[in-house]
Parts: structure tokens; sequence; C-alpha cells
């Protein structure tokens, strides 16, 4: 059996902007848009539910509120230098340089911030949260950049 959450429906969005290194078109500064999927594959427990959609909303629409209005950087990247100095985050790549204020700016544990990436941070903290049941046999995450485009991770359980 298939749980699905649609972000675009459920209102699971959020607006961020980023760059991509090495893109072409998208190493300058722009934004998204974005929508947080989820799937489960599973069987209905004892009480005939594969896992609560209330808490499962409540998990990624905590993630997408951390993500929302922010200038997502990679706090991993060999390409991208981000440094936090005092109330400022500085941000270098190649011959571009960027300063933001502190709390404009979410530095998340990635190397690129990409849809594909993205939803491999999300799929990964929505693992660090939901209790493991033998029941659940898979779980997917897609994370979009607007309607129409995004990308999808899954993880057997």
């Amino acid at each position: 059996m298939k749980l699905k959450l649609d972000g675009w429906e459920l209102g699971i969005t959020f607006s961020a902007c980023h760059f991509l290194p090495g893109h072409s078109k998208c190493n300058r500064l722009h934004g998204h848009n974005y929508a947080i999927h989820l799937e489960i594959d599973g069987e209905p427990q004892d009480n005939g539910v594969v896992y609560d959609f209330v808490i499962l909303k409540s998990i990624i629409k905590e993630i997408a509120l951390e993500l929302d209005h922010c200038v997502l950087m990679p706090g991993k990247s060999e390409l991208v230098e981000v440094n936090v100095e005092g109330g400022s985050v500085r941000v270098k790549y190649e011959d571009k340089s960027y300063s933001f204020p502190k709390e404009d700016v979410n530095i998340l544990g990635i190397d690129v911030v990409s849809a594909e990436v993205l939803a491999a941070y999300v799929l990964e903290r929505v693992l660090s949260t939901i209790q493991n049941q033998p029941n659940l046999h898979r779980i997917g995450v897609g994370v979009d950049e607007g309607r129409g485009q995004g990308a999808w991770v899954w993880k057997e359980l």
C-alpha cells in the first residue's frame, strides 16, 4: 500500500534562493517556489493505518518552514566558501562574492543546493524523525523547483 503527500496540494511549500556552481545558467543567484512531497510504501498496522498522515505532514511542514524565505548555502562544498563573520554570512565562488545578513541564510550540511540533493537532505531529516516500523518498506521524498520539475530519492527500509 502507498501513502502519498503532495506538497502543492497540501501547501507544504517554501520559497528560497540558491545557485549551482558550474552550471552555465544556474550559477547565478536565483530563486524558486519549492514543494516537498512524500511517499511511503508499507502494510497497514492492526489499526488499519500504514503511518499517521498528521505526523508525516507535521514533519515535512517543519522542514519547509526552516527552508522558507532563506538563502540556501552548501556547508560542505569544495567549490563554495561560506563563512559566518559576526552578523553576516560571506560567500565566495570563483570571482563572485556575496554578503548576507546571518538571519537570512540557512547553511545546510550538503555539498550543493540542487533539487536532487535537497530531496536527499529532506529524506534524511524525515528518516531521523519517524519511528522505524517493520510495516514500512520504502520511503521517497520529492522536491519540486516549481510545478512540473523536481527530483525524487528513495530508500528501502
